[in-house]
């Protein structure tokens, strides 16, 4: 699946999700804070601090993305989607950079509203976020009862010989600006919330019909009034009198029930809505309301109207009323905020974004920056090995299979992984250099999990090679993983429901 599909599966902006820093970093740690680190992991944190973004007026650091996209890669989990691999991962801290600029943005639309927060609701709000959330997973994290207090983790941080204080834990768990943005977030909504209203009509009437032809409008008058007579001598039977005599089919079976909010009131027949604007609830309109139509088109008629109620909407309802003209109100403060991109895998990420937006005609002007930013980064900075991947990609979209190939030797070089040489060999048949192709997939083969997907590419991409032997094994191979799998969750179920015969099961013995 695409980033963009992945995210529109998501959502299309949010507060924080999480106030919190995952604890889980922190795990294990506790010894060793307050010591020097080796050289190694020295520099490592030296790079994770380095401002690689700036959105607004906020510094954005790689640390802050990576914690961002690992908290995106937590919800794609859910949606069973598989992690990133390292080559997507600045396509990631974008979408994580979009994210700060919608909080920015937010920011910016409550202050506009004439909303702040103060530093002592800052401090508040950092104490409560840590009375919910933080002391309770520390305390866990220290083997205490998640009820524990600040004293009694202070103790066991003492007992186990951690350099740490509660508050220095309360000030790396918790991000100040991602509480202060949830608290503009909070105003902004209920200031919004207390200007929605959401007021439902629920509206009786009987409709009686003429057409001048079968009915005359002489005719249908007395009946309504006959009806109109009735409904005042016995108000409570309005409900059963419509379902008897009503000629709207769209309220007749509901006792001459509607129900509409007041901004669908403005959709009604003039006089109809003019007649239940002027109704309290409990009252009925004391004479029929006459409606012809003029363009002959539609229904000429008299009502007997009844609001049993206006319903105000409740708080919750309010709120998510308030939620659209936040989303609103953020796109619109969207565009005064600025990015800048510093760091050169971003910027490639985002120019490779751009330029890739039509694939039958990429830009080849901003791919080829993209390139030169991708240059940029310095062999020892690329830890994960994606520079070469990315680059093969970007060389692929711009349709020079023999550089991408080039760029995909070169990666299995210095980090060989199966999918790495399944891409190669897939250009190299493309290219109709079977026999290398072939040697590729051998490797691959070396290097390949039992997941039955990747056996499936690699019979696909040996027939297409011409090796029929080799396909046929590889499909076996892809039937033998596939039939593990099925036993697994066979078995898996069998627990559950307390037996179920597993897939190529030998039958049972009598």
């Amino acid at each position: 699946m695409s980033l963009m599909g992945m995210k529109q599966r998501i959502q299309k902006f949010a507060i924080p999700v999480s106030i919190v820093i995952a604890v889980s970093m922190l795990a294990g740690t506790f010894m060793s804070m307050g010591r020097t680190p080796a050289t190694s992991r020295a520099r490592q944190e030296a790079q994770a601090e380095v401002s690689v973004a700036k959105v607004g007026t906020v510094d954005v650091s790689q640390r802050m993305l990576d914690r961002l996209v690992d908290q995106q890669v937590q919800q794609f989990a859910m949606f069973g989607m598989p992690k990133p691999p390292a080559e997507a991962l600045d396509s990631y801290r974008l979408q994580a950079i979009e994210g700060i600029k919608s909080q920015q943005a937010l920011v910016a639309a409550a202050q506009k509203a004439g909303l702040s927060v103060s530093e002592d609701e800052l401090k508040k709000g950092i104490d409560d976020v840590w009375d919910k959330q933080g002391r309770a997973s520390i305390a866990q994290q220290l083997n205490l009862d998640p009820k524990a207090s600040d004293k009694e983790i202070s103790a066991e941080l003492t007992k186990q010989g951690a350099n740490v204080s509660v508050e220095s834990l309360k000030q790396q768990l918790i991000v100040p600006d991602a509480v202060k943005i949830k608290l503009y977030n909070d105003k902004l909504t209920k200031l919004q919330a207390d200007k929605v209203t959401l007021q439902t009509y629920k509206v009786r009437h009987i409709l009686v019909k003429w057409d001048g032809k079968t009915t005359t409008e002489a005719a249908a008058k007395t009946k309504a009034e006959k009806l109109l007579a009735e409904v005042k001598a016995t108000p409570t039977k309005f409900a059963a009198i419509a379902k008897a005599n009503s000629d709207d089919p769209g309220s007749k079976d509901k006792g001459g029930l509607y129900e509409w909010k007041k901004e669908e009131l403005a959709g009604l027949v003039p006089e109809f809505k003019a007649a239940v604007e002027k109704l309290k609830a409990g009252e009925t309109t004391p004479e029929l309301v006459r409606h012809a139509d003029a363009k002959g088109q539609g229904y000429n008629g008299f009502h007997i109207i009844h609001l049993d109620a206006i319903d105000q909407a409740g708080p919750e309802k309010r709120e998510e009323a308030a939620k659209g003209e936040i989303t609103k109100l953020v796109d619109a403060a969207a565009p005064g905020i600025k990015v800048d991109l510093l760091a050169p895998g971003l910027l490639a990420a985002k120019l490779v974004q751009d330029g890739s937006k039509d694939p039958k005609k990429p830009n080849e002007k901003l791919l080829t920056q993209a390139l030169a930013e991708l240059d940029k980064i310095k062999p020892e900075d690329d830890t994960t090995g994606s520079v070469l991947l990315r680059k093969a990609t970007v060389f692929e979209t711009l349709k020079q299979p023999e550089k991408a190939i080039v760029a995909l030797e070169e990666a299995v070089k210095n980090n060989d992984k199966v999918e790495t040489r399944i891409r190669l060999a897939t250009l190299l048949v493309d290219k109709a250099n079977k026999p290398e192709a072939i040697k590729q997939l051998a490797s691959a083969e070396k290097l390949a999990l039992p997941e039955p997907q990747i056996w499936m590419q690699l019979s696909q991409l040996y027939t297409r090679a011409g090796d029929k032997e080799a396909a046929t094994r590889t499909m076996l191979k892809n039937q033998e993983y596939t039939l593990r799998q099925q036993q697994l969750m066979a078995k898996e179920q069998a627990a559950k429901s307390g037996g179920i015969k597993l897939p190529g099961a030998e039958p049972e013995k009598k």
